[in-house]
């Protein structure tokens, strides 16, 4: 990560903040806050029984989401939105319903624009829940204006790329997201971020 400080933050306090997993006023969502330590990103969640599978135990499509939003704010960091190109998580405990983890990532490279971070989720014994590694692929400011125009604080102070000119962003040929997706095996999840 980058030492300077683009000026972008990495929590939502702008007029939408819907986000499932970062949203303030998503009553349904996990609301994470995020914050920056050191060259890593991190947040805690303590789980409810709404987001639960087997009884008394988080689902794993929410231990995923916070991987998933994690491994996304590094980029942030540098001024810059990305979005999930792959993911893959590999559970190795369970998190239980009404117990704090903190979830962490940081950069591991970049190529050609497109962002590779790696997060664990650490139960409060430190011990491992879970851990991912994801690809991220740059997001083209005409579409974080076409996806935030209908919320102006959203789209002026928080959905813009603060780290990357016109004309910088590295997108790869129509379709080579999904090709790739495709050609990573099975077992890892694979969808664009919303």
């Amino acid at each position: 990560m980058v030492d300077s400080n683009p000026g972008l933050s990495l929590n939502d306090d702008t007029d939408y903040g819907l986000c499932f997993v970062c949203g303030p006023k998503n009553e349904c969502g996990l609301r994470l806050q995020f914050k920056r330590v050191g060259d890593s990103v991190t947040t805690s969640y303590t789980p409810s029984d709404h987001h639960q599978g087997f009884p008394g135990v988080l689902h794993g499509g929410v231990v995923t989401a916070l991987l998933d939003e994690v491994m996304s704010r590094v980029s942030v960091v540098e001024g810059r939105w990305t979005q999930t190109a792959r993911i893959e998580v590999r559970f190795r405990r369970q998190v239980l319903v009404g117990q704090t983890v903190t979830a962490v990532a940081k950069k591991v490279s970049e190529r050609r624009g497109f962002v590779e971070a790696e997060g664990r989720v650490l139960l409060p014994d430190g011990s491992v829940a879970a851990e991912a590694t994801g690809t991220f692929a740059p997001v083209p400011d005409d579409a974080l204006a076409q996806m935030s125009a209908a919320y102006p604080r959203l789209s002026q102070e928080w959905m813009v790329n603060r780290n990357w000119g016109p004309g910088d962003l590295p997108l790869p040929p129509e379709g080579a997201l999904h090709k790739k997706s495709r050609e990573a095996g099975r077992g890892s999840t694979s969808s664009p971020r919303t």
